[in-house]
């Protein structure tokens, strides 16, 4: 394999000048070919790549001189080396004086260089192959470690706290209402008028402030359902169990909802204290547990806040979040589509769940710049979303382990599509960083989203919330060596209890896909007992 003549070369006794030429036509080379590779082995120039044969062909066109001038240099160099095995220990000694010279104009830091790229290209040390599953509980175990990351937490106003994760628990320090309320149409009064014969009360004006109001024996009050209990009132009589004794044509509604209007009533009940009284507080206490912390605030939790003169809620801070995409050798205009598909894919959906991207375009598919680009973008965000190669054949994983010496934590999931999906983390500027790599494939990154970013960016922000999972009844699908996530549409139908899936007869996943679909399939995957699916139940994650 590629890596295993790369591990050779890197690990064999090859000049520095050797060396630095091979790098100086590997770097001129990727300029126009993806995966590409130089090396030397038995003293043999070997320049792999991935691509066909015309194209290769006229890659050895255009770079000929330059191909053959390296291959000059080396056999003089190996030539040199044999006539230096030759000399007696003081010639040899010289020789290595020599040697030593030979790079002593180079600086440190280009020194350094040489040796990070020489390990860019050294058999990458292959990352274990892991589940979905296995991948959250890696991601949790790292985020609820203190050593890697400290939750921040942030004071806002209560009204902008829409879709914030809550950092501390929610107790009510009022009573709501902070009054005793009429749970019925009908007249507030005293239950005893102290009066003997008929039980007739005078129906008093109503304000606009029950506050101006007092009742007495032989007064009522006109009252709704949720107005407030005038005082001295301690029962309210409903509608039904009351008699208008003025002599009008008018209708008894008339006299109730005109409220300048005084008018005597006769009572057909005994009252009774309390009766359709509701307390103070019965819909809240003073004290009482709202909210649990690490729950998202949405409208209904906004408007108990606002109830209850909660007025800054102490929440989550946000993390700044951005992402970046790395080119390749596709035409400009193609991968700017693509680039563009995958940003508003990305932006939209973590925007419905609280979080927005800086963008920071698109980086070269070459080692400076890919450097430079993940530099700036770490010095403005926390999170750092990177779509492009990012197989172990690629020098993404190595430019992140040996440049920024961060940790990879996964970098191979059992799943289809996201194989290459790789999770990591770094110190820069003296804060932790995170990474979350997968593939530029416009097919592959809403289910990679969907499956590991979104509950990556809800556990780092102690969302504990979950994905709506439910099981679904598929036939006819095709498996996978992977477990396959796949788009679809479920549908309910009248005289089932069950959803069933709506699978196209094409199976390959592509955006139209995603966009008809609500549900997002987990197949299992394939063995030799079991192919294919004729009809089965399986689990999907619904999306709406």
């Amino acid at each position: 394999m590629l890596s295993d003549i790369a591990n050779e070369i890197t690990d064999n006794d090859i000049p520095n000048e050797i060396n630095m030429l091979i790098l100086d036509l590997t770097k001129d080379l990727q300029r126009t070919f993806n995966r590409l590779l130089c090396g030397i082995r038995y003293q043999t120039l070997i320049i792999t790549t991935c691509d066909f044969y015309p194209n290769i062909t006229l890659m050895f066109k255009k770079h000929e001189m330059f191909i053959k001038d390296t291959i000059d240099f080396i056999a003089e160099e190996y030539e040199k080396s044999r006539t230096s095995e030759s000399n007696d220990n003081s010639e040899k000694f010289c020789s290595s004086n020599s040697d030593s010279e030979m790079t002593s104009h180079l600086t440190e830091k280009e020194m350094e260089k040489m040796l990070m790229t020489t390990k860019l290209y050294k058999k990458s040390e292959k990352n274990n192959m892991i589940s979905v599953e296995q991948a959250i509980d890696v991601i949790k175990a790292i985020v609820y470690d203190n050593k890697y990351f400290k939750v921040n937490i942030q004071t806002v106003n209560t009204i902008d706290a829409y879709n914030r994760i809550l950092a501390t628990d929610v107790f009510s320090t009022i009573e709501l209402p902070s009054y005793k309320t009429s749970a019925k149409h009908g007249y507030a009064m005293l239950a005893s008028n102290e009066t003997s014969g008929k039980d007739v009360r005078k129906v008093l004006k109503a304000y606009h402030m029950f506050a101006e109001i007092s009742v007495v024996p032989g007064t009522c009050v006109r009252v709704k359902s949720g107005d407030p209990i005038p005082k001295g009132a301690n029962t309210v009589v409903a509608l039904e169990n009351i008699k208008i004794l003025d002599e009008c044509n008018d209708n008894d509604d008339d006299y109730f909802n005109i409220i300048d209007k005084e008018y005597e009533i006769e009572v057909l009940i005994v009252p009774k204290v309390n009766e359709n009284i509701r307390n103070a507080g019965y819909l809240i206490k003073r004290n009482e547990y709202l909210m649990k912390k690490f729950n998202r605030i949405g409208s209904s939790e906004l408007g108990i806040l606002a109830l209850c003169g909660i007025n800054a809620i102490s929440v989550i801070k946000v993390l700044s979040i951005g992402v970046l995409s790395i080119g390749n050798r596709f035409e400009e205009n193609t991968l700017r589509c693509i680039y563009e598909s995958n940003r508003i894919i990305l932006t939209s959906l973590l925007k419905e769940n609280g979080y927005n991207l800086t963008d920071f375009g698109i980086s070269a598919y070459q080692l400076d710049a890919m450097i430079k680009k993940i530099e700036d973008a770490l010095n403005e965000v926390d999170i750092l979303v990177i779509m492009g190669p990012v197989n172990d054949k690629d020098i993404l994983k190595g430019i992140l382990r040996e440049h920024f010496k961060a940790d990879i934590h996964f970098g191979c999931l059992n799943m289809k599509p996201g194989k290459s999906t790789t999770f990591a983390s770094c110190m820069y500027n003296y804060k932790r960083k995170f990474f979350l790599c997968m593939s530029a494939n416009p097919a592959t990154v809403p289910i990679v989203a969907h499956v590991v970013l979104l509950p990556f960016l809800n556990i780092i922000h102690r969302d504990y919330s979950t994905s709506i999972v439910m099981q679904i009844c598929i036939k006819n699908h095709e498996l996978h060596l992977r477990p396959k996530f796949s788009w679809t549409t479920a549908q309910w139908t009248k005289d089932e209890t069950f959803p069933r899936a709506c699978c196209s007869k094409n199976q390959h996943q592509n955006i139209m896909k995603y966009q008809k679909a609500n549900v997002l399939l987990k197949l299992p995957k394939y063995t030799s007992e079991v192919p294919k699916l004729d009809a089965a139940f399986v689990p999907t994650m619904f999306v709406g």
